[in-house]
């Protein structure tokens, strides 16, 4: 049975996210359907492989529920395994399946693994350490950079470039020369490269010939290349470093932006990172503000990474209230922080989190996630907890996978193998307001339970942890649902989604009368406006700035906390992502709060409230993402959209910008 209807605009996600091409030339993708077949054959796999051998009917038909759910919208599998789940890419880079992971930064081993898993699409929390990352042998004054002319017409033709990394010592002229392969192994090695050679070289050559054109999908991957460009400016910018550096240990602060320049190579919110640094440890209050004012302070490579300060003991609130005054001279949202000993307590390897903050992870640690949408199961209680059943089992599957891949180090796969992290996940929480503590710990026993019999029917290790709130950007648009733990803004809102003005989308929602504009930051992508509603969460009437009222999210940072922390005692084994909005002037409430709650805290993000009553003009701001109107605009706008089928259009090459973290603690771009 094919799933229900749903909006236009989480058709249009779809098919900008999750559908796959099906053809070389781009130009035709997949249907919803072969979309979730693909997945559920990616499960029936690892579900074989970790048996040894074929399923039987009763597995089938856990798989066949599994994927009806799918369909329905109900349950989804993490993003990346919607997009590359079944394909080869996922059978043989198997990290590629990980939404999470989190590893200390000491070595040159830890540099390769990071920006591999940057490249394979997985977020990486890491904490810098001090001790055996260096810089040169002595500073190198003569860098050149040999950037790639290809062509896609070359590509097109067969033209490829050399796969493997090339490099060279020439001690008679002290030239060394690394030419990097086109390949996402040979980009990860290079960097490797470039951190271990300690040649005492007067010449430095870093030769990106060999790298395809931007704008070629990968077809593996299925992204857009987006060629030498990104890549060139990152070692320059590291070789910077390296030079400073020379002969010595690089800093924490080294570190830091080592690693987000290493986050720049992508162009999406795939490369999103975070890091951590212990409250008092040396450089502390260096990290905790070095995002302030990045971009006029040259370090643009910043905006990659929440930095998160790391308290192993409960602090002052003379503490809390100094970290605030940090994030609001720093904008109102970093340095983030995290309850180190909570987070043991709940996790005994505990040396880290995900860019999102949802997992707790040791040292060189991977979780994968599933998530639920509560809110389409309303007088359905015994449905939700099969659901739940399901969902749970299908995670600890994602968790039978062979990491050892001949670039990351063994240490991965040891660690999962003992672990087996999962993230059950629910989104569309504030859809269910009916649901109490009790509720949610009856949903956490089902889980727990679900994912124990999975791993005992394979003979292999219980999960540690299982249940966890992750933000749920994307997935949850395309699940026509709230989004995570996150009450939305209002009860009518016009949702501003970018596209890229070649996309054929563009001239077949045009024609549908929907509104757009040019984007104001970016002249090759135009602005389309979808209109949202909520019928099912309360809301607060107010005036607008034009008199007019309107309903919206007039939430308390306290009441936002609150509900966190119901759920960190109900239903969440590991973390509850949440950004809690909030004004200037509620901070002594928030810092009593915490204080008081400390125990049950491990980490939110903070983001000062913008005024939902107010419009982009009103705020001074070209355009808002989402904008709160009136049920009469809302109306009004509504009435004049014709339907749109997807389908029926011609398959683009444009990439959406996966919003997966965004309302979690993932890093602002």
């Amino acid at each position: 049975m094919i799933g229900p209807q749903v909006s236009t605009r989480a058709s249009v996600v779809t098919r900008r996210t999750y559908n796959r091409p099906l053809n070389k030339e781009g130009t035709t993708f997949e249907t919803w359907v072969e979309t979730i077949d693909r997945v559920i054959g990616h499960q029936a796999w690892l579900w074989e492989r970790a048996k040894g051998h074929p399923l039987n009917p009763w597995e089938k038909d856990e798989l066949a529920e599994l994927r009806q759910l799918m369909l329905d919208r109900k349950s989804s599998s993490a993003g990346r395994t919607l997009w590359l789940g079944g394909t080869k890419v996922a059978q043989t880079r198997e990290a590629s399946q990980f939404n999470c992971s989190f590893t200390h930064v000491e070595t040159v081993y830890d540099v390769v693994d990071s920006i591999w898993l940057l490249l394979q699409g997985c977020g990486v929390g890491f904490r810098p350490i001090v001790g055996q990352l260096t810089g040169f042998v002595a500073p190198i004054k003569d860098v050149e950079i040999v950037r790639s002319t290809r062509t896609k017409e070359e590509f097109e033709a067969g033209e490829r470039g050399r796969e493997g990394n090339l490099e060279t010592w020439d001690a008679d002229s002290s030239t060394w020369m690394i030419s990097i392969g086109d390949s996402a192994e040979a980009w990860a090695k290079s960097f490797g490269k470039l951190m271990a050679g300690k040649y005492p070289a007067k010449k430095l050559i870093i030769d990106f010939s060999e790298i395809r054109a931007g704008g070629i999908r990968l077809s593996g991957y299925g992204w857009i290349s987006s060629g030498d460009e990104s890549i060139a400016k990152a070692f320059e910018a590291i070789i910077a470093i390296m030079n400073r550096r020379a002969d010595t240990r690089l800093t924490r602060i080294d570190i830091l932006d080592l690693m987000n320049w290493l986050g720049t190579i992508l162009s999406s919110r795939r490369s999103a990172e975070i890091a951590l640094l212990p409250w008092g440890e040396s450089e502390w209050l260096e990290f905790a503000t070095a995002k302030k004012d990045y971009f006029t302070t040259g370090n643009p490579q910043r905006a990659q990474s929440n930095n998160s300060i790391l308290f192993n003991q409960k602090p002052t609130r003379d503490d809390l209230t100094g970290i605030f005054e940090m994030m609001l001279d720093a904008g109102g949202s970093e340095p983030g922080f995290i309850n180190g000993v909570s987070a043991l307590q709940r996790a005994p390897w505990f040396k880290g989190v995900n860019p999102c903050a949802e997992i707790l992870l040791g040292n060189k640690s991977f979780c994968n996630l599933f998530e639920t949408d509560i809110g389409k199961f309303r007088g359905d209680t015994a449905g939700l907890k099969r659901a739940i059943h399901l969902v749970s089992r299908a995670n600890y599957r994602q968790t039978c996978v062979d990491l050892r891949d001949g670039v990351l180090q063994e240490a991965w796969h040891l660690n999962n193998a003992h672990l087996r992290l999962l993230g059950v996940s629910l989104t569309g929480i504030v859809r269910r307001p009916d649901m109490t503590g009790y509720d949610f710990r009856e949903l956490e026993r089902v889980a727990t339970a679900a994912g124990y019999s999975m791993a005992d029917e394979l003979g292999l290790p219980r999960p540690k942890n299982i249940t966890t709130v992750k933000p749920s950007g994307t997935v949850s648009k395309i699940m026509d649902t709230p989004e995570g733990v996150h009450k939305p803004l209002g009860k009518y809102i016009f949702n501003n989604i970018v596209f890229s003005k070649h996309d054929p989308l563009v001239a077949r929602l045009a024609e549908a009368n929907y509104r757009m504009m040019e984007h104001p930051f970016d002249s090759s992508s135009m602005l389309i406006t979808f209109p949202v509603k909520w019928d099912d969460v309360p809301f607060e009437k107010e005036q607008n700035a034009q008199g007019e009222w309107i309903e919206v999210n007039l939430e308390s940072a306290v009441t936002q906390l609150e509900r966190y922390k119901m759920l960190m005692n109900s239903w969440c084994q590991q973390n509850v992502s949440a950004t809690i909005s909030y004004d200037p002037e509620e901070v002594p409430e928030i810092v009593a709060w915490l204080y008081e709650n400390w125990d049950d805290y491990v980490g939110v993000s903070f983001l000062l409230r913008a005024d939902p009553t107010k419009t982009a003009a009103d705020l001074g701001y070209a355009y808002l993402p989402q904008e709160v109107v009136t049920k009469e605009t809302y109306e009004e706008y509504a009435s004049t959209l014709a339907p749109v089928d997807v389908e029926e259009v011609e398959a683009s090459w444009a990439e959406l910008e996966d919003d997966e973290c965004a309302g979690g603690m993932c890093p602002v771009k």
